[in-house]
């Protein structure tokens, strides 16, 4: 029956696939600073045993994607006021220059496209000479590197211990961000972040 109906051709052709619909070029970081990856993730209520009055905590988190190298803080509220303090002290916390960011669209880190403002977060990237790429909406792969993290950050921190203070969770996302860029990694030839930022900058 299959033989006759392609000899007789009665097989409709089989629609093409349509494709996307904006073009995604993969840039990955040359170099320590090339290209740095910047999001924010809840802190799970679950896991906070001090009074929050009302508030939400947050961590925002930059990775550098040649050196996998990462910068963690918290904050107490998902807003461009916080991520552009954060980007204000991001050169010296990582120890290089920055070249390129790379954002969600989010409205604590730009503005709509739809307006000409421009926030306080893009305000410091112009200021700073930072090139700033915006992923495609809701294509949260595009930041893979650093959501990536964020789901190691709750299996190996948020998921595994409670905490009493917001000292406590503070101090205890600074250990787990120095841990993190001490600890050799496979993908990295089995060297630590710390150790291809030194490497590099050492030839």
């Amino acid at each position: 029956m299959c033989r006759q109906i392609r000899t007789r051709g009665l097989k409709k052709e089989a629609q093409r696939q349509r494709s996307s619909y904006t073009r995604y070029s993969k840039l990955d970081g040359r170099f320590p600073g090339d290209k740095v990856q910047i999001d924010i993730k809840y802190v799970p209520i679950s896991c906070l045993r001090f009074p929050l009055y009302g508030d939400r905590y947050y961590q925002i988190t930059a990775i550098d994607e040649y050196s996998r190298k990462r910068v963690l803080r918290i904050v107490r509220e998902k807003s461009c006021y916080e991520t552009s303090l954060f980007l204000e002290d991001l050169e010296k916390a990582f120890g290089f220059k920055i070249h390129q960011i790379q954002v969600d669209n989010g409205r604590e880190f730009v503005s709509d496209q739809d307006t000409d403002k421009v926030n306080g977060f893009e305000k410091i990237c112009i200021a700073k000479g930072y090139k700033l790429h915006r992923i495609r909406p809701y294509s949260p792969w595009q930041n893979g590197k650093i959501e990536r993290s964020h789901r190691e950050d709750e299996k190996i921190l948020y998921s595994r211990r409670v905490f009493w203070s917001k000292k406590e969770l503070i101090d205890a996302v600074k250990r787990h961000e120095r841990r993190y860029n001490k600890t050799a990694k496979q993908v990295l030839g089995f060297r630590s972040p710390n150790q291809v930022v030194l490497d590099y900058f050492s030839m």
